[in-house]
C-alpha cells in the first residue's frame, strides 16, 4: 500500500533534540505549509500546519535548523507515537531551501 507524502515548508517549532529510551535521536517538529493545488477543476489556496517527527542522522540535522527555515521534507504518516492516535508527517528525507 502507498504512503509517501513529500511536502515543503516553513519550520514554527521544534522539540530540540531528544533521544527515546532506547537511545536513538529524535526531534518533533511544526511546519506551515502554503501552496495553491487543483480540485475539482479549480485552483485552491492551501494553508495548513503539520506536525513532523525524525529519527536518527537526520533527527540530528533537522535539530540544527532554526525556526523559520524552509525545508522540504518526504516521508510516510504514521501515529505520533505508539500510544497515540494523533498523525504525524515522519520524516525520511529532507533538504533544506
Amino acid at each position: 500500500m502507498a504512503n509517501r507524502v513529500e511536502l515543503t515548508g516553513q519550520i514554527l517549532e521544534t522539540s530540540g533534540l531528544r533521544f527515546t529510551p532506547a537511545g536513538v535521536p529524535t526531534v518533533q517538529m511544526r511546519l506551515a505549509h502554503g501552496s495553491e493545488q487543483q480540485e475539482a477543476g479549480r485552483m485552491r489556496q492551501v494553508v495548513c500546519e503539520v506536525e513532523a517527527i525524525a529519527f536518527g542522522e537526520i533527527a540530528r540535522k533537522l535539530s540544527q535548523s532554526p525556526v523559520g527555515t524552509q525545508v522540504s521534507v518526504a516521508g510516510f504518516l504514521d501515529r505520533k507515537s505508539p500510544r497515540s492516535s494523533l498523525l504525524a508527517l515522519h520524516v525520511t528525507d529532507y533538504e533544506l531551501n
